[in-house]
């Protein structure tokens, strides 16, 4: 009861920290509008994809993305220039880096009010509207990062992005009082559509912007987990022929997605269903089979507090077994059938007490005179009895004494 209950106040907490995040957010687009308007720059200045999407499906913003539109700016204004122009703006201390690929990631760290909220440790992503190419010839990594990247028209950006519906943005001359007046600039004329339609397309050909980055079809099933919108039909058709492609990827780009964004969920068995139809499923257990630091990652996510319905599906699909590897097949099929109608807590308990069965070994090896070669006995028989007489995990006395009638009988 105790674990059920720090599950909810876990996932109130949660909602807090959303509305939290939220807040603070829509402070600070409100104080770059003010700070772009100032510099005469606010027409070609953007908050572009997540934050759009998630405001108008009514989920909190969380994260973000301002794009600067150096092209139309003359060049000389770009993403770098405005990060300093912020940081000239905040009053407390900040740090400012730029990245390979234009993006100004501005962190303040020092203590700063804005609205009441408290902004010490914000990250301000500002990026250049940019065009890209991705040219890598065979080997890990080809795609996935582009090799050559350029200043472009935020028309031309949009176009560069996985999904449609993180295509839609506001300038931020628009925002001065809050997304709630803001206008939602939608340049492909499809991405508001799709959001309502709640289905996943892309800007470009799909075989096309999964190539140039594979991940971004784990990227797919991580937006259907998360906020329920499905896949196209040429979506689905594109992922099925690309699929092979992941293999292509550094193993740690497709784990932290993998991990994070789609096994880390509530959703996350839902997600294997799907993932197995695209054909997604068998090249990640290929990829395990073959990549020793892959499998090893995945090993330590296999641990006994995780859902153990999910653990059990994941090793039937050779995705990780370590937490149930101690069963025969027949033993795992028996475990689901008895935590399937468990809180997960339960689950895991369950789970546990047949991985580590709790009984008196010490007094079974002195009544039984067990020698150290024969003591490999006892968990197996206590295991194989939890599982005909479930109960038994309950009671370490009744266990204890259920093994020592087992073994009187050999």
């Amino acid at each position: 009861m105790r674990m059920r209950f720090m599950d909810i106040t876990q996932r109130v907490a949660s909602r807090f920290i959303n509305a939290e995040e939220h807040r603070r957010s829509v402070a600070l687009m409100k104080f770059l509008s003010g700070i772009a308007k100032h510099l005469g720059v606010a027409e070609h200045v953007y908050v572009v994809g997540g934050a759009v999407r998630n405001f108008l499906i009514g989920q909190p913003i969380k994260d973000i993305d301002v794009v600067v539109d150096s092209v139309s700016l003359g060049g000389k204004k770009d993403s770098e220039w405005f990060a300093k122009q912020v940081a000239r703006s905040i009053p407390a201390p900040t740090n400012l880096t730029t990245n390979q690929y234009g993006v100004a990631i501005l962190t303040v760290s020092g203590s700063w009010n804005l609205e009441g909220e408290d902004m010490q440790g914000e990250i301000i992503e500002i990026a250049n509207a940019r065009k890209e190419s991705y040219s890598g010839v065979g080997g890990k990594g080809k795609g996935y990062k582009p090799t050559d990247v350029q200043p472009a028209t935020i028309e031309e950006d949009v176009f560069r992005r996985e999904f449609t519906f993180n295509t839609l943005l506001w300038r931020l001359l628009d925002l001065t009082e809050g997304p709630e007046k803001a206008e939602v600039i939608d340049l492909t004329g499809l991405g508001r559509q799709h959001l309502e339609e709640r289905l996943m397309h892309t800007p470009l050909d799909p075989n096309q912007t999964f190539t140039d980055d594979p991940t971004r079809m784990l990227r797919a099933i991580k937006f259907f987990v998360k906020y329920g919108l499905k896949l196209s039909s040429n979506v689905v058709s594109a992922i099925k022929q690309n699929a092979g492609k992941l293999k292509e990827m550094p193993w740690e780009a497709v784990s932290a997605i993998l991990v994070r964004d789609i096994l880390d969920t509530p959703k996350a068995r839902e997600a294997l269903v799907v993932m197995n139809s695209l054909g997604l499923v068998e090249v990640l257990a290929d990829m395990i089979r073959t990549e020793k630091p892959f499998a090893a990652f995945m090993a330590g996510q296999m641990t006994v507090d995780k859902d153990v319905q999910l653990l059990l599906d994941l090793a039937g699909l050779g995705l990780g077994d370590k937490a149930v590897s101690f069963l025969t097949p027949a033993q795992q099929q028996r475990l689901r059938e008895i935590t399937v109608v468990m809180p997960r807590s339960d689950a895991s308990a369950f789970l546990l007490a047949l991985k580590t069965p709790p009984i008196d070994n010490m007094a079974l090896i002195a009544e039984f005179n067990l020698q150290p070669r024969d003591r490999g006995i006892l968990a197996p028989t206590a295991r194989q009895l939890v599982l005909e007489r479930p109960a038994l995990a309950d009671s370490p006395a009744a266990l204890t004494e259920a093994v020592r009638i087992e073994l009187a009988r050999r």
